[in-house]
């Protein structure tokens, strides 16, 4: 259960405390979207002090990506760029945050209970991943359609599920005009960059959680925008041709079980302005 947040900017959000168990520090989080059956969520965090928490256990795959500032995992000193992948039940080492930094933070399939100092669960799959991004190339992205192509760089992939976290490169003068649904949620947050979109201008700061089958329209990128990206399966782009009013169409590439599902209206935040529906 988790609700479609489309189009919302970070800024329009209070802070709240932070909920990082054990850590000691001050630490402000704003809520992007969060899952309030098993504890997913998606965090923006500030660190008004330097924050410490010792090594141990997650209860839920954990993620952190470098907005500003470093974090240092163990030895591995990240900053901006940098990102943490720590599977759910597998242990991570020390984590250390200095004062003024700004961090995304992802806890999916449970809450955010830690066991500090707790060994490896039976059960728990994969190991952790460091990564920073400012050195890594950006690949070619295959596409069906756009004239120009989107370029990716992969952080983390589940090779049992499909599930990844990736940036993606959109240069200026990207456009897709095309109506698209996916079979798995698709979540972005906007690092750089300016595009026109139906739910909303995007800009830095923004952000998406779409649950999957929900259907999302054209972009025309009017600068190069860089977004951080996660889906919980395989991102497969069925789109829609001769669209009825307000719902229905032709299945262009997808069969009729597959058909996009409507959507109750998307939590949207004050500085995106009113919407008309464009796209659903």
């Amino acid at each position: 259960m988790r609700p479609h947040v489309e189009l919302i900017h970070e800024d329009d959000y209070v802070w709240h405390p932070a909920e990082l168990p054990y850590a000691v520090g001050e630490v402000r989080e704003r809520r992007l979207s969060s899952d309030e059956e098993d504890g997913s969520a998606a965090l923006s965090l500030a660190f008004d002090s330097p924050t410490r928490r010792d090594a141990g256990v997650p209860s839920a795959d954990t993620e952190f990506f470098v907005l500003e500032g470093r974090l240092r995992h163990g030895t591995t000193d990240l900053g901006p760029g940098g990102y943490l992948h720590v599977p759910k039940g597998v242990p991570m080492e020390e984590l250390t945050v200095e004062a003024g930094s700004r961090l995304l933070h992802w806890r999916e399939y449970g809450p955010s209970d830690f066991e500090p100092g707790g060994a490896r669960w039976p059960n728990a799959s994969g190991d952790v991943t460091e990564w920073d991004s400012g050195t890594m190339e950006w690949i070619t992205a295959p596409t069906n359609g756009p004239l120009t192509p989107l370029y990716i760089k992969l952080l983390h992939r589940d090779e049992k599920t499909g599930f990844y976290t990736r940036l993606v490169l959109a240069p200026k003068g990207w456009t897709d005009h095309r109506l698209a649904h996916h079979p798995c949620y698709e979540e972005f947050y906007t690092l750089s960059g300016r595009m026109t979109y139906n739910f909303g201008d995007i800009d830095p700061g923004t952000y998406c959680f779409r649950p999957p089958f929900v259907k999302h329209g054209h972009f025309v990128a009017q600068e190069d925008t860089t977004w951080i990206i996660r889906s919980d399966g395989e991102l497969i782009n069925w789109y829609t041709t001769d669209e009825w009013i307000k719902w229905g169409g032709e299945a262009e590439n997808y069969e009729p079980h597959q058909a996009p599902v409507p959507s109750t209206l998307p939590i949207r935040s004050r500085s995106r302005g009113d919407w008309d529906n464009d796209g659903m």
